[in-house]
């Protein structure tokens, strides 16, 4: 497994401060990027590009970041027992109602062919739609603690790195439901914007 941190000059820990990592980033794919190669579009220079631009995408999403560190420390996540941290569990069934709703109102608007019918329906669309941000913006401020109880943990992870892991294997869960949940939320007010 490439260690993506070393490839990136970076140290191997939870918390990577962002500009750094695309400052650093900015340097290596100006000196690799295959264009300013003498040998222009050979496989190993593409490859290596490649590898600096997943190295790049890898760093800078906590989950995955997460996921690399703890392969690479010898913990990874495991999918198997896994459940909905604590901190998530009210939300679940607000996000699947949301999703869930906003599907059945879409149906029905697509099944409607009558303008009047359709304009009837508007409200419900607006009322989804302020429902969807009001829970991505909850979904946010989770991520942004979660951002933040990364950051914090950092300085533990320098003095004593097997208190962590559980931890940051929790974390990881926890960027994991929070990045898909907002995904499906955002694609729900994208198609509802569409009406």
């Amino acid at each position: 497994m490439t260690d993506y941190f070393a490839l990136l000059d970076q140290p191997r820990t939870p918390w990577l401060d962002p500009e750094k990592l695309k400052e650093i980033y900015h340097q290596k794919t100006l000196r690799a990027h295959p264009d300013a190669q003498t040998s222009v579009g050979s496989e190993e220079t593409d490859a290596a590009f490649s590898t600096l631009n997943e190295a790049y995408q890898v760093l800078q999403d906590p989950k995955r970041r997460l996921q690399h560190l703890l392969s690479l420390e010898g913990h990874p996540p495991s999918s198997s027992g896994q459940t909905v941290p604590k901190q998530l569990h009210d939300l679940f069934p607000e996000v699947s109602a949301l999703t869930q709703r906003a599907q059945l109102l879409l149906e029905k608007f697509n099944a409607t062919s009558n303008a009047l019918s359709r304009s009837l329906l508007k409200p419900s669309i607006l009322e989804l739609q302020g429902d969807a941000k009001r829970t991505r913006e909850k979904l946010q401020a989770l991520s942004n603690a979660s951002l933040a109880e990364l950051q914090a943990i950092d300085e533990l992870w320098a003095k004593n790195r097997p208190e962590t892991f559980d931890r940051l294997r929790e974390l990881y869960y926890a960027f994991a439901y929070l990045t898909r949940w907002t995904a499906q939320l955002e694609e729900v007010e994208f198609q509802l914007s569409a009406h």
